[in-house]
């Protein structure tokens, strides 16, 4: 039986884990105003670098999308009212 090695991803391709005191004081801002964010209820992998650079988009209804894009991880249905 062969046993196939996968190839290591290039450095360009890997993801780094979120952290820095830009992320850490954004994501506490997100939690001390109970937002809540494309970024973290899509689970993309790119947070760290966005949140890094102080950027990230809010939902301003709540966790739950009424868009159903086939890439995405938000919750869909019908967000709570204003």
């Amino acid at each position: 039986m062969t046993t196939i090695i996968p190839e290591r991803r290039p450095e360009w391709l890997r993801v780094r884990p979120p952290k820095g005191e830009n992320y850490e004081n954004l994501k506490h801002l997100m939690r001390s105003k109970e937002l809540h964010t494309v970024c973290e209820e899509a689970r993309c992998p790119n947070i760290g670098e966005c949140w890094s650079h102080k950027t990230a988009t809010f939902m301003i209804l709540g966790r739950v999308c009424t868009r159903s894009c086939g890439f995405c991880a938000v919750e869909t249905g019908r967000p709570i009212g204003l």
